[in-house]
């Protein structure tokens, strides 16, 4: 099972302020025991925590747990590790145990029938779909619109759709999803938009759990091709899919750094330790920025600490749980938002420079990828306080050189865990993050992780920290 998304080029530019910063890295990030690949088993590790064989070695480590699904006990394991790396950055460390509704997957598969002959195809379940066997005609559906539905008759038929792919969301999953079993479809298989036949695991992004209706598996684009020719001449499908909901249990980290006191309010630095495959791009990035950040501002004087600082592993990140990511504890924390006075996401903060190329936009069946020699696009998603991207382009543009950046909206909906809850309660909210062919895909290894390229990323959110740390509330808040 493969899988993929890039953040597209010409989504960026048409949305964004676009940023081409030609700038080198950091002096301090390209010291001669640094390496550009993470290795350095024969190394003794430096102690900055912001040293790339450092970094990496975080990364190196946290995706040894695979798969890290909510739940599941390769989860609990990284639970363990996260809590620890913490503690020994010297802060206050608990492990917060919740209640969920856990989609249990045991087993599954796919096999096309080509003349009269059964032959396995590669497939991912689509995540928290209902469970089940079967054997049915195929019949393609395109796109999966309510014209295309309508169009077809797929009672009792199993449905090929193009997924469309917008951003990191597939923007036909939840209609075409329910619509179709409403009409009678029995099963519904989609492609992602992804290189070399990669599936790309992801869910409904409105997970109904016990209310899906029918099995659903997500395919390579050129796996998807062959259903498509197999549908136009009159061709089966059969699929076992052993998967249902139970109670189960998730877990956040939670690392307390108190402060001065000199100024109120908290601020939270996030990042989702859970992932489909090892996840090294998304997120053990992210989490080895965590632990970075922590070990660094918990050296720290107190007195050089003016408010409180709170570090949070969550996971439930990429399965769409109804309380996944820092929805559970916002919902747990209702009474502290009021003194959040910044929100940090990190996630997706180093990778090779390439590219997949999509044409359309929707798909592309060649999966065309394009290395780039310098570092990877990258976008800054904001809350509407201006004063975030005036105190943090400095930064990137110090420490990463090539860069697009988004403005300042109302509220962002777009991108993980800064989805909707942070920008709808009004936290001023920044998520600096990007994303490769190999993102949500086995292939998202550690090897593909760039160690200098983590360092410089890690520094920049550092040195905008240190800005920030100081600024009143009315500053943060201030327009440019």
């Amino acid at each position: 099972m493969n899988t993929v998304f890039t953040l597209p080029r010409i989504f960026a530019l048409s949305l964004l302020l676009s940023l081409l910063a030609g700038c080198g890295g950091d002096s301090q990030s390209q010291s001669a025991d640094g390496g550009n690949d993470g290795g350095g088993s024969d190394v003794l590790l430096p102690t900055e925590p912001m040293h790339p064989v450092r970094l990496h070695n975080w990364v190196q480590e946290l995706t040894s747990y695979e798969p890290r699904w909510a739940g599941y006990p390769e989860e609990r394991l990284a639970t363990e590790w996260l809590a620890k790396a913490l503690e020994d950055a010297g802060l206050e460390t608990e492990i917060d145990p919740y209640s969920f509704r856990k989609w249990q997957l045991d087993d599954w598969q796919v096999q096309l029938i080509e003349d009269g002959v059964p032959v396995e195809v590669d497939s991912f379940p689509m995540w928290s779909t209902r469970g089940g066997t079967g054997t049915a005609e195929l019949v393609d559906v395109g796109l999966g619109t309510e014209l295309e539905l309508m169009a077809r008759d797929i009672s009792g038929k199993a449905v090929v759709v193009t997924g469309r792919a917008l951003l990191n969301v597939f923007a036909t999953y939840p209609n075409t999803y329910h619509r179709a079993a409403e009409l009678g479809a029995v099963a519904m298989f989609v492609s992602s938009d992804a290189p070399d036949n990669l599936i790309r695991p992801t869910s409904s992004g409105s997970n109904l759990l016990d209310d899906n209706a029918i099995p659903a598996f997500q395919l390579g684009a050129q796996d998807l091709a062959r259903l498509r020719r197999a549908a136009r001449d009159g061709g089966s499908i059969s699929w076992q899919l052993d998967a249902r909901h139970v109670n189960g249990t998730t877990h956040d980290v939670i690392g307390r750094l108190p402060g001065s006191g000199e100024l109120s309010g908290t601020v939270l630095v996030t990042a989702h330790y859970d992932a489909w495959f090892a996840g090294a791009l998304d997120n053990a990035t992210g989490v080895a920025g965590l632990i970075g950040l922590a070990e660094y501002f918990a050296a720290l004087p107190q007195a050089e600490r003016p408010r409180d600082m709170l570090f949070l592993g969550v996971t439930g990140h990429d399965a769409g749980y109804p309380y996944g990511g820092v929805n559970h504890w916002l919902e747990k924390n209702q009474h502290r938002v009021d003194e959040l006075e910044l929100f940090m996401n990190l996630d997706h903060l180093a990778a090779k420079g390439e590219e997949h190329l999509s044409t359309t936009g929707i798909i592309d069946m060649l999966g065309l990828v394009l290395e780039r020699p310098g570092d990877e696009e990258r976008a800054l998603f904001t809350t509407a306080h201006p004063a975030l991207i005036r105190k943090f382009m400095p930064h990137i543009l110090k420490f990463t050189p090539l860069t697009v950046v988004l403005p300042t909206v109302p509220s962002v909906t777009a991108n993980g865990d800064l989805e909707g809850a942070m920008g709808e309660l009004g936290v001023p909210s920044v998520n600096l993050t990007m994303a490769t062919p190999h993102y949500h895909t086995e292939e998202d290894t550690a090897d593909r992780i760039p160690a200098e390229q983590l360092s410089r990323a890690v520094k920049a959110h550092r040195d905008f920290l240190l800005d920030v740390l100081p600024m009143t509330r009315g500053q943060i808040r201030s327009p440019l």
